[in-house]
């Protein structure tokens, strides 16, 4: 990859500096695993249900929108909070909106959807690929109730494109259980189209079963030929090859 690519640039400006500037839970190293798939995802729309202020959703928009082309969504349950069951994160609009302008996006291309994610339907799924087509990149981080993860990973799949990259935030995290528990009887239950491909940095990344040998393949040499410090174990989740990638977390390395 070109070293004097804007896109890069602006996105390691971000990691390395302006991430730890908004309030929230996110680990800029992921992007270790997320940008050798850049160019075969493609530019698009991304979405996270559950964005408290921003942390992630920045870093995703910026990833995928660096021309800020495309329109997004901003799933939570912002002040209805008698639905935040779990008590996992408040999320706050007007912060919100102030995090995304100030780090270069226009707030008018991240739809701010107010809702409790058990309500979403088809009809919703619907609505959200009519105005924008099918989702790049879609990170699941509210309800971390074993019901609403459940939930929230099937809707996410429901609009996220075939080559795109689904997100399950704290899925080995021992204070929120109901997520490894969802996850498991996801997939000891039946078949998706979406299977495990990597975990980093605290979440477990999907991604089409079209695409998984691919991917796998593309993650593992970048991190090699990039950043040889970089653990890496191929392990097997749920009868699917998958990596296991820890990266050293003291320092930063921009994204080659």
């Amino acid at each position: 990859m070109d070293s004097n690519d804007p896109h890069k640039a602006k996105l390691n400006d971000y990691l390395a500096n302006g991430i730890n500037k908004v309030d929230g839970w996110c680990i800029p190293q992921l992007w270790q695993s997320i940008w050798p798939l850049v160019p075969h995802v493609g530019l698009g729309p991304v979405a996270e249900i559950g964005v408290f202020e921003g942390k992630f959703l920045i870093g995703l928009v910026k990833t995928f929108d660096p021309e800020g082309t495309f329109n997004h969504a901003a799933i939570d349950v912002f002040d209805l909070q008698e639905f935040n069951i779990d008590k996992a994160g408040v999320g706050k609009l007007a912060v919100l909106d102030d995090n995304i302008s100030r780090h270069g996006i226009d707030v008018d291309t991240v739809e701010k959807v107010r809702a409790d994610s058990l309500t979403l339907r088809a009809a919703d799924a619907a609505k959200l690929i009519a105005q924008r087509g099918k989702f790049k990149f879609f990170s699941v981080d509210g309800c971390h109730e074993v019901t609403h993860t459940m939930n929230d990973i099937e809707f996410a799949m429901s609009v996220i494109d075939n080559k795109g990259i689904i997100a399950i935030d704290d899925y080995l995290n021992p204070n929120w259980p109901g997520v490894l528990e969802a996850v498991s009887k996801m997939y000891l239950l039946r078949n998706f189209p979406f299977i495990p491909l990597i975990f980093s940095c605290n979440k477990l990344l999907l991604c089409s079963y079209s695409y998984h040998a691919k991917y796998l393949n593309l993650i593992l040499n970048y991190l090699k030929e990039n950043h040889p410090t970089t653990r890496i174990k191929m392990v097997t989740r749920f009868g699917y090859n998958t990596l296991s990638v820890l990266p050293k977390l003291a320092t930063w390395e921009d994204l080659k």
